[in-house]
C-alpha cells in the first residue's frame, strides 16, 4: 500500500471513529491508542499530522480550548464537527479523504 493511501485510509479511520461517538468528544490519549491497536507502526508524530489536518479542515474541533485548554497534546479533548460528520457519513466528499 502507498504511503499516500495510508494516510487516507488512517484519516478516514479516524473520522469514522469519532462520528461512532458524536456528539461526544473523545480525548486525544484515547484516539491515538485505538490507532495504535489497528496500525501498530502508527506514531505520535503522524497522529499529530493527522489530528493537525482534521482541525484545519474544520472536521474536528477542540473542545477543551473553548473552556480554557490543557497544554498537553494527548490530553486535549476533540469532537467531530457538524461538518466533519457528513464527511464522515459520506454525504459529503473530501477528495484529499477519497481512496
Amino acid at each position: 500500500m502507498s504511503e499516500q493511501v495510508k494516510i487516507k485510509e488512517v484519516r478516514n479511520r479516524l473520522m469514522q471513529y469519532l462520528d461512532t461517538l458524536y456528539p461526544s468528544p473523545v480525548q486525544l490519549a484515547t484516539l491515538f491508542k485505538s490507532m495504535v491497536y489497528l496500525y501498530d507502526d502508527y506514531e505520535l508524530v503522524l497522529f499529530k499530522k493527522d489530528i493537525a489536518y482534521l482541525a484545519a479542515k474544520d472536521y474536528i474541533e477542540y473542545v477543551d480550548e473553548k473552556i480554557g485548554g490543557v497544554g498537553k497534546f494527548l490530553k486535549k479533548v476533540v469532537r467531530l464537527t457538524a461538518v466533519g460528520k457528513e464527511i464522515a457519513e459520506k454525504t459529503q466528499t473530501d477528495p484529499a479523504l477519497e481512496i
